[in-house]
């Protein structure tokens, strides 16, 4: 019972929905007032959050076969297929859902993440450039979607989708570098083609990259201590990522703390929103 539980967490990620389904919750917050649960957060937060459990099921079928090869956390799937169709399935609700409550570009946000997912373990997951940018763009469009479900656009918006978009593109070149035993003969990754080093270099470039557009966010927030320090963290823990990636052999820990700079801006954007 406890491997079949550990199996489904495995598979299903339940921190990464929750987390999208709150990331999109918190800037639709900020994009269309203070009331909390008004149908279109609450639309937009369920159809993002069904999007990234979809996103998760369907890849670990389509997918099966790198899982097995990943000698670190290998993920056996005996129903390949199924889980391929229950993704289809949540996908399918996903969109229903922006259909019902959304206006018609965050249904397109919802078709764009099913589609890309859809053809990535395929198609766009074999090189390099697809790869890392699909996946990148699929980590952005909570906040897309949180902000096409408002009314307005707050100044802290653009910044952020260019915060998250570096940041899940240096994670994705990370996660490249861990991968790269299970990706040899399957994918031309970043790192096999470039090295460990080349690969590393471009994702504190990357990461780099996130920490100019946080600083560019911190010295634009002038009304709050508590965003300003969020924001602050965030810069932080980006320029200590990028230091690792330049100069040290091995990326460590550093794919987890980026999740810490992303998860600190979240929380500065939902500060943000309940303050106005």
């Amino acid at each position: 019972m406890k491997n079949k539980l550990l199996w489904l967490h495995k598979i299903t990620r339940p921190v990464g929905f929750l987390a999208a389904g709150l990331g999109t919750w918190v800037v639709a917050l900020v994009s269309n007032g203070p009331d909390i649960a008004s149908a279109n957060k609450i639309a937009a937060a369920v159809s993002m959050g069904l999007s990234c459990l979809a996103a998760s099921i369907y890849h670990y079928g389509a997918a099966h076969y790198m899982y097995q090869r990943k000698w670190y956390d290998p993920v056996e799937v005996k129903q390949p297929r199924l889980l391929v169709a229950c993704g289809v399935i949540i996908f399918s609700l996903s969109i229903t859902i922006a259909w019902m409550y959304l206006p018609a570009n965050c249904v397109g946000i919802a078709v764009f993440n099913a589609v890309a997912i859809s053809f990535y373990a395929r198609i766009f997951s074999k090189t390099w450039l697809t790869k890392n940018l699909i996946i990148a763009c699929v980590c952005t469009t909570p906040i897309v979607l949180g902000w096409w479900a408002g009314s307005h656009t707050p100044a802290i918006l653009p910044f952020a989708c260019g915060i998250v978009f570096f940041a899940h593109l240096a994670r994705e070149i990370i996660k490249d570098v861990q991968d790269i035993r299970a990706n040899h003969g399957v994918r031309i990754t970043l790192p096999i083609k470039f090295g460990i080093t080349g690969a590393m270099r471009l994702a504190g470039g990357s990461i780099t990259t996130s920490a100019y557009f946080a600083s560019l966010l911190l010295y634009q927030n002038r009304t709050s201590p508590a965003v300003a320090g969020l924001i602050a963290t965030a810069v932080c823990v980006f320029v200590w990522v990028a230091m690792t990636l330049f100069l040290k052999p091995t990326p460590g820990r550093t794919q987890k703390w980026i999740t810490v700079g992303v998860y600190s801006l979240i929380l500065s954007v939902m500060v943000t929103g309940l303050q106005h």
